[in-house]
C-alpha cells in the first residue's frame, strides 16, 4: 500500500476474521500505517520500484509470512464471504498448493461483469510460485504440477476489484505502468496494435458484459485500449532511441536546413547583406 488511509480499514477488516494480516507499505506519508496497526495488522515497510511482484519484494513478503500459505491482495479489493469460504475449503483439502481466483471490476462504482476479468494466483504455498526474473503484470513461475492448482468457478466466486480512478488519475497510472512494461516488450506493428485494440474493446464490451455497466463499461474499455496504444508507442520509442533529446536533434537538423535555405534566398535578393 501507499497512502491508502481511505481504503486501509476495509482492506484489513476483510481478512481479520481469518488470520494474520500483513500490510506491505511503501513508506506512506499519510495515516495508512497508523490505521493498519490500530486494527491489529502487522507492517512491513518496503520501498518498491513501482510494482510489487518483483523478486526482491516477494522474497521479503515470504520471509515475513509465518504460515505455509499466504493470500496476495490489494487495497482496492474485497473478497466476499462465499469466495473466502470456498477458498479456505480448497486449502483444507490439503491436496492443492495454489488457489486461482477470478477478479472482476467496478468502474465509476458500476459492476462491469466479466469485462476485463482475469484469473490470478491469489492463495498459494510459499514454494509454489517462483518470482525470479518476474516482470510487471506477471505473477512468477508456477513450480507445482497442474493437479495442485485449484481453479475456483469464476461465475460464482471472484475478487471484487474497485477501480477508484478518475480520468486524470487513471492516465497517470497508465503512464507509470507503461513506462515499466515498455522495457520488457517488443513493439507490435501498427496494424496488429489497432486490431488488438478493436478486438479487445468489442470482446469485453459486448461479449463479456461491459455494456451492462453503461458509460462506465464504455470508458473502462477505452482506457484499456489507450493502455495498448501507450505501451506500443513507448516500446517503439525505446527500440528506436527516441527521447526528447534525440527528437530535438532531428528537429534541429530540419530547422537548420530551413534557416539555411531562408538565409540563402535572402542573400540572393539582397547581395549586400551577408547571410
Amino acid at each position: 500500500m501507499f497512502n491508502e488511509e481511505a481504503r486501509i480499514e476495509r482492506a484489513v477488516r476483510n481478512f481479520l476474521p481469518y488470520g494474520r494480516v500483513l500490510v506491505v507499505d511503501n513508506y506512506s506519508t499519510d495515516r495508512t500505517v497508523e490505521l493498519a496497526q490500530s486494527l491489529g495488522a502487522d507492517i512491513l515497510l518496503h520501498k518498491n520500484s513501482g510494482w510489487v511482484e518483483d523478486e526482491h519484494t516477494t522474497s521479503l513478503v515470504k520471509d515475513a509470512v509465518q504460515t505455509p500459505w499466504l493470500y496476495w491482495g490489494f487495497s482496492d479489493e474485497i473478497v466476499d464471504k462465499a469466495t473466502m469460504a470456498a477458498m479456505l475449503a480448497a486449502i483444507k483439502e490439503n491436496k492443492y498448493s495454489i488457489v486461482n481466483i477470478a477478479r472482476k471490476n467496478y468502474y465509476y462504482g458500476m459492476f462491469c461483469h466479466n469485462a476485463y476479468r482475469n484469473t490470478q494466483t491469489r492463495a498459494f504455498k510459499k514454494g509454489a510460485v517462483d518470482f525470479k526474473n518476474n516482470v510487471i503484470h506477471q505473477f512468477g513461475r508456477v513450480t507445482v504440477p497442474e493437479s495442485e492448482i485449484f481453479y475456483m468457478d469464476p461465475d460464482a466466486y471472484y475478487v471484487h476489484h474497485f477501480i477508484s480512478n478518475t480520468t486524470k488519475s487513471y492516465m497517470a497510472s497508465l503512464d507509470r505502468y507503461t513506462d515499466i512494461e515498455a522495457a520488457h516488450v517488443t513493439p507490435m506493428s501498427p496494424l496488429k496494435m489497432i486490431l488488438r485494440m478493436i478486438r479487445g474493446f468489442l470482446g469485453h464490451y459486448f461479449l463479456k458484459g461491459g455494456h451492462k455497466a453503461g458509460r462506465a463499461g464504455l470508458y473502462l474499455g477505452l482506457q484499456t485500449a489507450v493502455y495498448t496504444l501507450m505501451l506500443t508507442m513507448k516500446a517503439y520509442e525505446r527500440t528506436h532511441s527516441l527521447n526528447t533529446a534525440s527528437i530535438e536533434a532531428r528537429n534541429n537538423k530540419i530547422r537548420d536546413e530551413l534557416l539555411a535555405d531562408l538565409e540563402l534566398t535572402t542573400f540572393k535578393k539582397n547581395p549586400s547583406k551577408q547571410p
